[in-house]
């Protein structure tokens, strides 16, 4: 058996690379075709949703700089306050601490920590009976008017995996910003970046999931709020955090002060702002050991304490008062 001359065999390898090169600069090529229709179709979104949310993401950012940088006076406009009653309508609620509102880009990286809570819980009286749905990757996978979300209260408190579930009041700002990502310089910048057809179909995937589903029920929402109330809790010295757990939820469950405020959306008004230290005597049930269950349990009654101060500062008797310190 004779094999091929070492001519032939320089001649096979020159053909293979110029066939590897002529299928590179094809899938290049695709892959660009397929960005810029891409790009296109999120500037067509941009100039369509960017005029609504722009600016109430700018204002609500800048309030919460404003809050975080001086806590101010005292304000309480009982009157508005009680003609309102915006308790039981629709808004949106977002809580930081202190730390984490430095700037517009620590804001953003932060909101998608905010979880509603028992401050939300015991303030609202929206109507959520909503209860969590079957666990899911895509909205298109739940029901109509359901989002495809982390459950914010599910046993208690904190994270389950994602499950069908329609959003509750307040709504929750981390879930509009992940809903308006594909508008964000970020997003625009990553799709610029990235490289090969697998990971540029990722993108695409996400960005039709989001405009056919997720944007569509975070607007409605956004449409229909009427407030912004912002919670940020300040931080205590010497904070010890034990392993497993966040510097959030290790704070949230000890009395320190927290800053509140309550913005009219419609006009921009500020209708509160108090800063309040709470305590609570907290009872632990014989049959609960578990320090993780005893932490998030004085969470929910330091935080519904801190709304039952709001409350009160707002003139209302029946709140329940756990009284400041």
């Amino acid at each position: 058996m004779r094999w091929p001359s070492p001519k032939i065999w320089a001649w096979i390898g020159i053909i293979m690379a110029v066939t590897a090169i002529v299928y590179w600069k094809w899938t290049q090529g695709k892959v660009e075709s397929e960005r810029s229709e891409l790009l296109a179709r999120q500037r067509a979104v941009v100039t369509e949703l960017g005029p609504r949310w722009f600016p109430m993401r700018d204002k609500i950012e800048r309030w919460t700089l404003d809050l975080a940088k001086d806590p101010g006076t005292e304000v309480v406009e009982k009157d508005i306050l009680k003609g309102w009653g915006f308790r039981d309508k629709p808004g949106i609620y977002l809580r930081l601490d202190l730390e984490q509102a430095t700037d517009e880009k620590a804001v953003r990286s932060a909101v998608n920590e905010s979880l509603r809570d028992g401050f939300s819980s015991c303030l609202f009286t929206a109507e959520n009976k909503s209860q969590p749905g079957k666990e899911c990757k895509r909205t298109r996978e739940c029901e109509l008017g359901e989002i495809c979300s982390s459950v914010e209260i599910y046993h208690g408190e904190s994270n389950a995996p994602d499950r069908c579930t329609r959003p509750s009041q307040p709504y929750n700002l981390r879930v509009a910003y992940r809903a308006m990502r594909i508008l964000s310089e970020d997003w625009i910048r990553e799709a610029q970046e990235t490289t090969g057809e697998l990971k540029l179909r990722a993108f695409k995937e996400f960005f039709e999931d989001t405009v056919r589903d997720d944007l569509k029920v975070a607007v409605d929402l956004l449409t229909r709020a009427q407030y912004f109330v912002l919670v940020l809790d300040e931080p205590v010295p010497n904070l010890n955090v034990p392993k497993g757990a966040t510097r959030s939820e290790v704070l949230r469950s000890i009395p320190h002060p927290s800053r509140v405020g309550i913005w009219r959306l419609s006009d921009g008004k500020l209708v509160l702002r108090i800063r309040r230290v709470v305590d609570v005597e907290f009872q632990q049930s014989g049959a609960i050991t578990d320090e993780t269950v005893l932490a998030a349990q004085k969470r929910q009654a330091l935080s519904c304490a801190l709304a039952s101060s709001v409350r009160d500062a707002m003139g209302d008797t029946d709140s329940g008062l756990v009284k400041p310190q």
